[in-house]
């Protein structure tokens, strides 16, 4: 039978009417389960596609979290990299982009072997992949704008270690 405990400490920090939090002292099927998480480390990755708002809040999201965070963007076409490079810098952001170069124009190819690279380097880690994506007003909208956030969604679904976060930015904030 488990055993149940009233959390005061939970009750001040969450509370509301009517609410209660209890928390489980032990569990059949938990009890030998030991969760260590030195020597772990947290990556952050935030894939973009220009510098734009919709990027910067995305990285506003990302600085929350804990964690190496970096910012990766998939070239396409090589002749951008020098002004996705001099965007970045005007922008002042203080946390790095990697380019990355897509030999078949695929995003989701260079941005899996960048995640699975982390993960092997790094066994214990944990990788956050932060995804920008777009709230239109009309359905249509998010439909267009969000398909490279499904895409990559799909791609690290089944990977260990990887998690995927969708950061909204709504179009009544402008771009």
């Amino acid at each position: 039978m488990n055993k149940m405990m009233h959390s005061q400490s939970l009750q001040s920090s969450f509370s509301a009417d009517g609410a209660s939090q209890v928390a489980v002292l032990e569990h059949p099927l938990l009890d030998d389960v030991v969760i260590d998480v030195k020597g772990a480390q947290h990556f952050v990755v935030i894939p973009i596609a220009d510098v734009d708002k919709l990027s910067m809040n995305a990285v506003r999201y990302a600085k929350v979290l804990d964690g190496k965070i970096v910012a990766v963007h998939i070239l396409l076409n090589p002749s951008d990299r020098d002004t996705m490079e001099y965007r970045w810098e005007m922008q002042h952001i203080d946390i790095p982009l990697i380019i990355l170069q897509s030999p078949d124009g695929s995003f989701i190819g260079p941005l899996t072997t960048f995640v699975e690279g982390l993960r092997s380097s790094h066994k214990e880690s944990i990788v956050t992949i932060v995804l920008p994506v777009l709230i239109g007003l009309k359905w249509w909208q998010r439909i267009l704008h969000n398909q490279t956030a499904g895409l990559i969604e799909k791609a690290f679904q089944s990977k260990e270690g990887v998690v995927t976060i969708r950061v909204p930015f709504s179009l009544t904030n402008g771009m």
